[in-house]
């Protein structure tokens, strides 16, 4: 066994006899071999916020309406557990609110160009 030594000195160096006994045996370590399979559940993204908004500020067409159907039609697939079912309507509701907030934005820019051109000729004919 190994002997205790005081704190204020250095232990001393123990004979090979002490080590060998003083160290239990390591057991054998087998080598074993795991498989882990990592399965990993894509959700879709159901957009209800986006096509809320889509549907109050930017309905041109009605896609905002479309949309939120849409919209909803995923979340109720994801719940009911159908993904594959899920992302496709997802996928639709996100085409759908792309294609509102183009429009919108297509209508606010071609607002502005108007209202700038009509701002520009009331001043000119002003004397």
């Amino acid at each position: 066994m190994i002997k205790a030594h005081c704190f204020l000195r250095w232990p001393t160096l123990l004979h090979k006899e002490e080590i060998l006994t003083a160290r239990p045996s390591a057991p054998q370590l087998q080598e074993i071999q795991y498989n882990r399979y990592i399965i990993v559940f894509n959700h879709p993204r159901d957009y209800v916020v986006w096509s809320i908004c889509s549907f109050f500020h930017a309905n041109p067409f009605c896609l905002g309406m479309a949309a939120l159907i849409f919209s909803i039609k995923a979340r109720d697939m994801k719940v009911m557990g159908d993904l594959q079912r899920a992302r496709g309507y997802s996928k639709w509701a996100l085409v759908l609110n792309v294609a509102a907030l183009i429009s919108l934005l297509l209508t606010a820019l071609c607002l502005i160009i108007y209202s700038s051109v009509t701002a520009v000729r009331v001043f000119e004919r002003s004397p």
